[in-house]
């Protein structure tokens, strides 16, 4: 979900250079998933909720299946797993829960099976609001309101030998417990731990995905596997949302991945992991917090934001940087103050219609350009929108208040981007880079392919983007 979007093959082909080995796509866009045929990577597509409540009846999914899905798997696109709807019973972000979640995901197996794609998996991804909000695993169950439609879920997951997924967001949850930021890392700088009987918990983490275990458990589905279907740390827009953070807490996430050591309630166990996201998402809805247009490894000209190693070997070094991305002209468009000093109401005029329009959440508090004064806020206002118009003249007047300049407004602390030449004609292909709990050659991620696709497409409607470490 962004405004200039890399060439799908670009995608591919990044995603190959770094070895990994699945892509998640919350939109199995028609532009995006030929880009993927033949290249080894194995994609998990999205059949969204949106579209689920147009269909009229079972020909309807099944036709559906057969463009979106067996079309593209015909021609050489390794697709895993279909996704039906996403978070169905949250009740975080969304007016009213999908109950007929299970019944979709039957009609969905049926199609898959008719068309001999009963390799692909069917299942759908669970925002934590599930679990009830208790402080210990040992006490986690399933929201009262949701537990008939919970254990009608599971049924189907182990009829169809399909596995649960559930998203985890770190930030998020340390906040909302109100624990210290620290419990969110792997490396156990925190003196913050939680005790529950014979077990210690010193991460968010492990605390969280034991809750689910034990709610698992108390359904009667104690062995139904588990995939995290997103997790992963932002890098603006928010207190402790930065760079530096998101390495520390991606290089603790796959060194802990790496020793297939699982969790008190299942021990020496592999476990599944996609990160989000693959790149930034200046179109994301920010319902929950500036920092969800952040979660990207990548920046939208597919530069990395920090280190990470996806062959998990630890090493201290940054990922492959995406080939072929053209950036527009160095032109930026700064608020003219020497002419219009003192005219403070109307800019701000200007600027909360070009921020509305645009990309502001880096001038939100804790965010990398919060301290800016007057005169470069609404500099970056006004530079977002010009931007994210592909630089076009008339998006920098303001009735005079703007104008373009060939000098770099960014501060040492606040940096003022230029966009990269887009690709036309995209649609929305989320993306999120997977990652598995151990290391394998053949497993490869789905979007990186010599072809021709979007990172920012692809990469841009994830949420979340998700990085698979590999078998």
């Amino acid at each position: 979900m962004a405004t200039q979007k890399l060439v799908p093959s670009m995608v591919v082909d990044l995603l190959l250079q770094n070895g990994i080995p699945e892509l998640k796509l919350f939109s199995p866009s028609q532009y995006v998933l030929p880009a993927f045929a033949n290249s080894s990577i194995g994609l998990s597509v999205m059949f969204q909720e949106n579209q689920l409540r147009w269909m009229n009846n079972s020909k309807d999914i099944h036709d559906w299946i057969e463009k979106y899905i067996k079309n593209h798997v015909d021609e050489g696109v390794d697709i895993r797993y279909l996704y039906v709807g996403n978070e169905p019973f949250s009740r975080k972000y969304k007016k009213r829960t999908f109950d007929d979640v299970v019944y979709y995901l039957g009609e969905a197996r049926k199609s898959l099976d008719r068309h001999n794609l009963s390799h692909i998996k069917t299942t759908t991804a669970h925002f934590t609001d599930i679990l009830t909000n208790v402080t210990k695993p040992s006490e986690g169950d399933f929201r009262e309101d949701i537990k008939e439609l919970m254990i009608n879920l599971l049924k189907f997951l182990k009829e169809t030998n399909s596995p649960f997924v559930i998203n985890i967001f770190p930030i998020y949850l340390v906040a909302s417990k109100e624990m210290p930021v620290d419990f969110a890392f792997f490396d156990e700088h925190s003196n913050y731990t939680i005790k529950d009987g014979p077990h210690i918990y010193n991460n968010i983490f492990t605390l969280t995905y034991d809750t689910l275990v034990s709610a698992l458990t108390k359904a009667g589905y104690p062995d139904t596997d588990i995939i995290v279907g997103q997790i992963g740390w932002p890098t603006d827009g928010y207190q402790n949302a930065n760079p530096k953070n998101a390495e520390r807490y991606h290089r603790g996430l796959l060194r802990y991945l790496k020793r297939n050591e699982g969790t008190p309630l299942r021990p020496n166990r592999t476990i599944d992991v996609y990160i989000t996201a693959l790149s930034d998402e200046n179109r994301m809805i920010t319902q929950w917090g500036e920092y969800q247009r952040h979660w990207g490894i990548y920046r939208h000209d597919g530069s990395p934001k920090y280190k990470i190693d996806f062959s998990m070997q630890d090493r201290d070094s940054e990922p492959t940087t995406a080939k072929g991305t053209v950036k527009m002209p160095n032109r930026w468009c700064r608020y003219n103050d020497n002419i219009f000093n003192g005219s403070k109401e109307k800019v701000m005029e200007h600027v909360n219609y070009t921020c509305s329009k645009s990309d502001c959440t880096l001038l939100s508090p804790g965010a990398t350009c919060d301290n800016l004064n007057f005169t470069w806020n609404a500099s970056f206002a006004f530079n977002m929108y010009f931007q994210m118009n592909s630089q076009k003249t008339n998006y920098c007047d303001f009735n005079g208040y703007g104008y373009i300049t060939t000098n770099d407004p960014s501060t040492p602390t606040c940096r003022f981007p230029i966009e990269i030449l887009s690709v036309e004609v995209i649609d929305n292909g989320a993306m999120q880079v997977a990652s598995s709990g151990e290391i394998s050659k053949e497993h490869t991620n789905p979007s990186i392919l010599p072809i021709g696709l979007a990172l920012s497409a692809l990469v841009c409607i994830i949420l979340l983007l998700c990085l698979l470490m590999w078998f």
